[in-house]
């Protein structure tokens, strides 16, 4: 099989439902990196300053960046499924935000953390689910 089919093969399945597929897929990559930034803090004791806070934030701005790519993507299609998944996932990168908004504002508390943490767990389901249904489909 030559490279250029491989290529056409790729960008065929990423552009399946108005490019939801490809954009789930980057923004479930790009909240594996963001895990990885966001616990790298407490793990490593780095407080709230440097590059780990830096990323952490940044992966945040580029998941609600693509969280709304997704939804406005998803309401192109006629599939109600597909669309309340994207709004769940939005639903829960707000609430992760939300949460990270007072826990990195100054208010150091664990249930602010905790908040983040089902944000974040509540945004990967409902990424992972956008992914497969559109994969199923």
């Amino acid at each position: 099989m030559s490279v250029e089919t491989q290529v056409y093969k790729l960008m065929d399945l990423v552009s399946r439902h108005n490019y939801v597929t490809g954009l789930s897929m980057l923004e479930v990559l790009t909240l594996i990196g963001l895990y990885s930034a966001g616990m790298s803090i407490p793990i490593f004791n780095l407080g709230l300053q440097g590059a780990a806070i830096t990323a952490h934030i940044y992966g945040a701005i580029t998941i609600a960046i693509l969280g709304i790519l997704i939804l406005a993507a998803a309401m192109r299609t006629n599939e109600m499924g597909l669309k309340f998944l994207s709004l769940l996932n939005v639903l829960f990168i707000l609430v992760a935000a939300f949460e990270g908004l007072f826990y990195f504002g100054g208010f150091i508390d664990p249930s602010y953390a905790l908040g983040m943490g089902v944000g974040f767990v509540g945004t990967l389901f409902a990424g992972t689910g956008v992914l497969f249904y559109c994969l199923s489909r």
